[in-house]
């Protein structure tokens, strides 16, 4: 499923929110290090980049508001994670 927009308040854009795969992948996750944790992580990593292709997009096109801002922030942080555990 692709990376949603959500209705912005002070404007005439949608601002994005995370997809649907991307929040329940997050959501499935284990909280505690279990032995599976570097595929749980694994299965993360498309979802993330796409979510941060379409940021970049939405940037290119009308810029971000600073919640979009964050949450791609955000994105980009646990995506140098996952790659670091690698």
């Amino acid at each position: 499923m692709p990376n949603r927009p959500e209705r912005d308040q002070g404007g005439d854009h949608q601002e994005w929110k995370p997809s649907e795969a991307l929040t329940s992948a997050l959501e499935e996750m284990p909280l505690l290090a279990q032995t599976r944790q570097n595929e749980d992580l694994a299965r993360l990593k498309p979802h993330l980049e796409e979510a941060l292709e379409t940021l970049e997009r939405l940037e290119r096109r009308r810029g971000l508001s600073d919640r979009e801002k964050m949450r791609g922030g955000a994105l980009r942080m646990l995506l140098t994670s996952i790659e670091q555990v690698k």
